[in-house]
């Protein structure tokens, strides 16, 4: 029996009269770009909502920071005299050149003396903190950052009168 008979006999269809058979090349070209067509609608459609409500949440996020107030402005204690350091680099000599100020609460009379009067100890725990550094350890905005942070714990371990709130480097250069 030929593979015609087998369909035939087993209520198959028989050849040429598939549907796929029944459609022009043409109108299936259609069918696809019709396809395609509807399929970046639907992408479209999609990426903008989705863009809509991402800014949405952008712009929600940044009305709430704008509405924070900005705090008081600290009082600041500067030193006199900038800083230099060799850093601890092995076989390279590097230097660190910085100016620096001290921010803590206003209407601190007791800290603002006890800061005046604690320059010179001061002076050598920063020398201290500075000199344990490489340059490598100093390139950084984050270890930059990092190193204000660890004046700013050593110089508050040492004061009885108030708390440094920020530690401002107003010149900061690595050699």
């Amino acid at each position: 029996m030929g593979d015609r008979e087998v369909d035939e006999e087993e209520g198959g269809l028989a050849e040429g009269s598939s549907a796929s058979a029944g459609m022009s090349p043409i109108v299936k070209w259609l069918l696809y770009i019709a396809a395609a067509i509807f399929g970046i609608i639907i992408v479209t459609v999609i990426s903008m909502f989705v863009a809509q409500k991402t800014a949405t949440s952008v712009f929600k996020q940044q009305k709430n920071i704008s509405l924070v107030k900005a705090p008081p402005p600290l009082e600041v204690y500067t030193f006199q005299e900038e800083f230099r350091v060799n850093t601890s680099d092995v076989g390279e000599s590097h230097f660190v050149k910085l100016k620096m100020s001290l921010g803590f609460e206003s209407g601190q009379p007791a800290l603002s003396a006890e800061l005046a009067a604690r320059v010179a100890q001061m002076q050598n725990i920063i020398n201290l903190v500075i000199a344990r550094k490489t340059k490598d350890d100093l390139k950084s905005i984050t270890n930059q950052l990092d190193l204000r942070e660890e004046i700013k714990a050593h110089l508050n371990h040492i004061l009885t009168n108030g708390k440094i709130k920020e530690v401002y480097f107003t010149e900061f250069l690595v050699n």
